[in-house]
C-alpha cells in the first residue's frame, strides 16, 4: 500500500501514558483536505529525524514534519508540573522524539537557550515563521486576486467543510479575507464567516453554513451585501453547495435568492445577472 505523504506545519508532539502523539496543520490531508487541523494523529509506527525534518510514519500516512515549522509554544493544555517533567524526557538515552519534546518544553518553560538541541530549534523557527508569514501573504492575495471577478461576491475554495476554508470577498471596493469560525452547537456545528464594521474599516459581511458530513454544505445566512457566492470544489470528489452538485476543480456561482434552485455559470459571468435556472 502506498501511503499518503503530508506535509505538516505548526505541529507538535506530545505523549501521555508513554503514547506519543502529533497534531497540528496539514497542507493536504486526504481525509480532511487542504490546510486543515489535525487534531490527533493514529499511532505511531516508525519514525526518524533526518535533516530537521521528523518522518512520522503511521498505519497509512507518512507524516513530514520540519523543525523549522514547529509550534514553540505547546503543552498549553497540561500542568505546569507535567511540562516540567517533560524537560527531563531526554536525559536518557531517549529517541528522537523525545529529545523533541524535551527540548520544546524547555522552550515552553523558558530554558530553550540553556539547552542546544532546544537553541537549534529555536534557530529554525524563526526563519519557519518568516517564510509561513510569506505564504499566508501571498495565498490571500491569490484569493482576493479571484474574487475581484465578481461583484459584491464572497469567494472559498472547499476543501474543508466540516472546519471551513479561508473566505475572501470583494464588496462595494473593498477586499479581504476572513477566516472560518466553528461553532459547536448543541445539535448541530455551524461554520461562520463575520466581520464586523469599524472606524477604520466600514465593511462588514455575515455568511454562515451548516455542514451536512464531509461533502455536503446547506447555508443559513447572507448579509445583504453579499450578491454572489463563488464556490470551487478543490477536494478530489464532489461536493454538494445547498442541493446542488459540484465536481472536483468546478466552480459555480450562486446568487443569494436562488441558492437553493439556481446558479450563474462563472464562464458568462460578466458582472451582471446571468441565472440559469436548475430543477430540484
Amino acid at each position: 500500500m502506498n501511503k499518503k505523504i503530508v506535509q505538516m506545519k505548526e505541529w507538535e508532539l506530545y505523549v501521555y501514558n508513554e503514547k506519543y502523539k502529533l497534531s497540528g496543520r496539514a497542507d493536504e490531508h486526504p481525509v480532511l483536505g487542504r490546510n486543515v487541523y489535525v487534531a490527533y494523529t493514529s499511532s505511531v509506527e516508525t519514525f526518524e529525524l533526518k535533516d530537521d525534518i521528523l518522518i512520522y510514519e503511521t498505519k497509512n500516512t507518512i507524516y513530514q514534519c520540519p523543525l523549522k515549522y514547529i509550534d514553540i509554544n505547546p503543552y498549553k493544555a497540561v500542568t505546569e508540573e507535567y511540562k516540567k517533567q517533560l524537560t527531563h524526557r531526554a536525559d536518557k538515552a531517549g529517541n528522537c522524539l523525545d529529545r523533541i519534546i524535551a527540548a520544546t518544553a524547555k522552550i515552553a518553560n523558558g530554558m530553550g537557550e540553556e539547552d542546544m538541541f532546544a537553541k537549534h530549534i529555536l534557530e529554525l523557527a524563526s526563519v519557519g515563521r518568516k517564510e509561513m508569514e510569506e505564504k499566508v501573504i501571498a495565498e490571500n492575495n491569490r484569493l482576493q486576486k479571484i474574487v475581484k471577478q465578481y461583484e459584491n461576491s464572497v469567494y472559498i475554495e472547499v476543501s474543508s467543510i466540516e472546519c471551513g476554508d479561508k473566505m475572501a470577498y470583494h464588496l462595494g471596493n473593498d477586499l479581504g479575507i476572513v477566516i472560518p469560525h466553528l461553532n459547536c452547537g448543541m445539535f448541530q456545528n455551524s461554520i461562520l464567516y463575520m466581520k464586523y464594521a469599524t472606524e477604520e474599516d466600514a465593511c462588514a459581511l455575515d455568511f454562515r453554513y451548516f455542514p451536512k458530513g464531509l461533502n455536503t454544505m446547506e447555508t443559513y445566512s447572507w448579509s445583504d451585501n453579499i450578491e454572489l457566492a463563488v464556490i470551487k470544489n478543490v477536494r478530489n470528489e464532489t461536493i454538494v453547495f445547498n442541493g446542488t452538485k459540484i465536481l472536483p476543480e468546478e466552480t459555480l456561482v450562486f446568487t443569494p435568492d436562488t441558492h437553493r434552485q439556481g446558479l450563474i455559470s462563472p464562464d458568462c459571468y460578466n458582472g451582471k445577472s446571468a441565472l440559469f435556472s436548475k430543477k430540484n
